[in-house]
């Protein structure tokens, strides 16, 4: 009897703390203006990010302290420090109990909380020099082996805030390439160690709203081809993509391999050697163009087919 009662008091402390643990709240003399929640990822972590004043930092199970039933994630540790790689922590209803060390203030802040391995890991996050889209979405960014990491497009750094990025250009669903329609984001032109992806594999840029730095290799899928305009913000973890205009060949991307031309400087216009109508022109990274640019350019015929031509 007296093992049965000890399982179910186990059991029933399992559980109590499985729900606490839905929500977690930072609090104590670090946390600018009072108790602040913590933002629940979709892969179950919880994250702090932002100003942190030099001080005591509290991790507790309620909003506000309650004696009996709030729990507090107290490092295993004495002195521990909130910029680490990965602390234990162990719950505890002692609100007495030390908390974790910020030694300076600093607005960047960012701590990750993984409740299923009870550790604490925190960072000073700073701005990235660049952001690049690699994949098959857009054109050039692959071919039927492999992605192209020399073709990456760079995203523009927002003037007033170093942590924001936006990107303009065409995405599609292109013929004869490996993972048609997908990308992710890269911090350097290569593969890692920086990297952006989705929380599950093949989420619609247009219905995409956090993004996780690092991890699976998972990527974001594009089903509407068009213009679109991608805004990300790396210190809060989001991401947007917005449609801005539908491509006009009927959902389908330029294909790669489409056949390329060569103008003369004297034929301004593409409609000459291509057709009696006019054509819609973009460079290579999809952008639609009023005129025909020096170097390669892609033009799309009044028929719906895309041929690449060249202006010397």
């Amino acid at each position: 009897m007296k093992r049965i009662l000890i399982a179910l008091l186990f059991i029933a402390g399992h559980i109590s703390v499985t729900i606490a643990q839905n929500a977690l709240w930072a609090t104590g003399s670090a946390v600018p203006n009072g108790t602040q929640e913590l933002v629940k990822q979709p892969d179950g972590k919880f994250r702090y990010t932002g100003a942190l004043n030099a001080g005591e930092l509290k991790i507790m199970t309620t909003a506000t302290y309650q004696e009996g039933t709030t729990q507090f994630l107290a490092p295993q540790l004495v002195d521990s420090y909130v910029i680490n790689y990965g602390l234990k922590y162990t719950l505890t209803k002692d609100e007495t109990k030390e908390g974790w060390v910020v030694s300076f203030q600093e607005d960047t802040y960012r701590i990750i909380i993984d409740t299923n391995g009870s550790t604490l890991k925190g960072e000073l996050f700073l701005p990235w020099n660049e952001l690049l889209i690699a994949g098959s979405a857009f054109y050039g960014g692959s071919d039927n082996v492999e992605w192209k990491r020399d073709n990456m497009l760079p995203f523009t750094r927002d003037h007033e805030n170093p942590y924001v990025f936006e990107w303009t250009g065409e995405l599609g669903i292109y013929d004869n390439v490996i993972e048609p329609g997908y990308f992710k984001l890269e911090g350097q032109m290569t593969w890692g160690p920086r990297e952006l992806h989705p929380y599950e594999q093949g989420e619609d840029i247009r219905d995409a709203k956090l993004c996780r730095i690092g991890g699976d290799d998972t990527k974001w899928r594009v089903t509407i081809p068009g213009t679109y305009r991608i805004r990300v913000n790396l210190l809060e973890q989001t991401i947007e993509g917005q449609l801005i205009n539908k491509s006009e060949a009927d959902g389908q991307g330029i294909d790669p391999n489409c056949p390329s031309l060569t103008l003369n400087p004297e034929q301004s216009s593409p409609t000459r050697s291509l057709s009696q109508g006019k054509g819609t022109v973009y460079d290579l990274q999809g952008r639609r163009q009023q005129n025909m640019q020096r170097g390669l350019n892609i033009v799309r015929q009044p028929d719906g087919s895309y041929r690449k031509v060249y202006r010397k």
